[in-house]
């Protein structure tokens, strides 16, 4: 059950993102102080429970509890608390000593394998609660790229660089509720496959699931075929929901539409450098800083002077602008990986042969677990 791998796996994310950083700040402390009577536990609740909390801890909590579906963030997530520990933990270890830049780096470290432990818990091995949930689970291609089942959709990210220079996006998805083929299958020689934002990937022999929707058609080199095939025809048909897309009209299209020039034009040369996926999430991070802001004007208001009003209104009408620019930048680069075909394209033909040395291979999936 789905609930058991998330009580087991909890206990990993709260020591990733409490005990780790009040940890570290516990040995801060120890450091200063120093001596054989240092209570370690009893200053870490003092640390925990003092009213000068270390704020990024909770920030990390509210994130994960918004995400807690998307495991490939949950070791992002570790680093919110544990990355600013990290710095000052160098910076201050340079003139106090090498213990505390042991500790900065240590930290980190120890914070974000927490965090891989208890996504791979929730997501590994695939039984069926997993295939049937909406938890993300990531698979490795062969060589470069990664396959994202998500809750509504398959995401491809870590591709090569686009090969043009101007693509927008350097991901590529198709929504379950537009998936029309999936098929198991074998390539015999080495090919290489691009995919809607330009991207090529490098197919070596070995199996190959082949997906088709939404006017895309994808070749993905996976070790278990078998296993990822019956995860991706599971969860579609489970959790496939429609997602209706603006009018063609609406700017939110322009970095698709900028993706439909592109198709038919070459690069002159391979380009090396890769689209920078993620910025605006920080928008999202200064939303949450800035409305914590405004939260706190808000208990001052009413507990002290009303001149707190303009922090109020102040912090609030930037978290609010944050926020809303967050969604609209999010919603535009989902547009684009999820249409880096025009809406109107016909799916391809699943008869022909995508590349040279293609063979279809039977998949019984009745063989694996459905434990």
């Amino acid at each position: 059950m789905m609930f058991v791998r998330y009580l087991v796996a909890l206990p990993l994310i709260l020591l990733s993102y409490v005990g780790v950083p009040f940890g570290y700040l516990t040995f801060n402390r120890y450091l200063v102080v120093g001596g054989e009577d240092f209570d370690f536990a009893a200053e870490f609740t003092k640390r925990l429970t003092g009213n000068d909390g270390f704020w990024p801890v909770v920030l990390a909590l509210l994130l994960f509890a918004a995400l807690w579906w998307m495991t490939t963030a949950w070791p992002r997530i570790a680093l919110v608390p544990s990355a600013p520990i990290a710095f000052m933990g160098i910076l201050t270890g340079l003139i106090d000593g090498w213990q505390k830049i042991a500790a900065g780096v240590a930290a980190p470290a120890i914070a974000w394998g927490l965090a891989w432990l208890a996504a791979k818990i929730v997501s590994w091995p695939l039984t069926g609660a997993v295939r049937r949930s909406p938890v993300e689970v990531a698979i490795g291609l062969r060589g470069e790229g990664r396959l994202r089942v998500q809750s509504r959709r398959l995401l491809l990210d870590k591709l090569p660089p686009p090969r043009h220079p101007e693509s927008p996006v350097g991901r590529v998805a198709i929504p379950f509720d537009r998936i029309s083929h999936v098929e198991a299958g074998v390539v015999h020689a080495p090919a290489q496959w691009r995919f809607g934002n330009t991207s090529e990937l490098a197919l070596s022999p070995g199996p190959v699931l082949r997906v088709i929707g939404g006017g895309q058609e994808w070749l993905l080199p996976v070790d278990d075929v078998e296993a990822t095939m019956r995860l991706v025809i599971e969860r579609t048909d489970v959790r496939a929901k429609q997602d209706p897309r603006p009018p063609l009209e609406n700017s939110r299209w322009t970095n698709a539409k900028k993706l439909w020039e592109l198709q038919d034009k070459q690069s002159m040369s391979p380009n090396t450098q890769k689209v920078k996926h993620g910025m605006h999430h920080g928008m999202l991070v200064l939303s949450a800083m800035t409305a914590a802001m405004a939260g706190y004007a808000v208990y001052r208001m009413f507990t002290g002077s009303w001149g707190f009003l303009f922090g109020v209104l102040f912090f609030g009408g930037i978290s609010y602008g944050m926020a809303r620019a967050w969604a609209s930048l999010g919603a535009t680069q989902k547009l684009a990986e999820e249409n880096p075909r025009p809406p109107t394209a016909d799916d391809p033909d699943p008869r022909h042969i995508p590349v040279t040395g293609w063979s279809a291979s039977p998949v019984v999936l009745g063989q694996t677990s459905d434990l």
